[in-house]
Parts: C-alpha cells; structure tokens; sequence
C-alpha cells in the first residue's frame, strides 16, 4: 500500500490497518502522547489527546527524518544481524 491509498482510507480503516500490519516505532510524551509506527515504505505519527482514545492528529511521512525524536527508544541489539 502506498501512502496516499492509505491516507484515502477512513481513519478507523487506517488505525485497524497499522495495529494489524504496522511496524510499532515508539512514543512519544509530552502533554500527549505520539506513536510512531511504519507501514510499507512510510511512516505514520499518531497524537492522542487521551492515550489511544481520542485522536488528535495524524502525519503521513515519507521521510526518514521523522524517525530522530524516537532513535533513543530503539534497543541497537535488535538493528545487529
């Protein structure tokens, strides 16, 4: 699937698709949480005004760029073959 396929899709359709076949980042907390998970060839960054409840925003990226709050939470072991 292609990012903006997914992005055509209604946001229940995208939430069930990324716990289904997503690739869990990590998370973000500040005043709210942030998930990020990858999906195919992009990322995807959920904010939550309650945790998993209510959905604030939602980005779409291409760019790995979105990945550099969250390489702290990535245990190096696992990246190793």
């Amino acid at each position: 699937m292609r990012m903006y396929e997914f992005q055509l899709l209604s946001q229940d359709d995208q939430i069930a698709i990324l716990y289904q076949e997503g690739i869990y980042i990590g998370k973000k907390k500040a005043d709210k949480t942030t998930l990020l998970y990858q999906l195919a060839s992009f990322y995807v960054e959920i904010t939550y005004a309650s945790y998993r409840r209510v959905i604030q925003n939602i980005v779409y990226s291409e760019s790995t760029s979105v990945l550099d709050p969250y390489l702290e939470q990535i245990p190096i072991e696992y990246l190793v073959t």
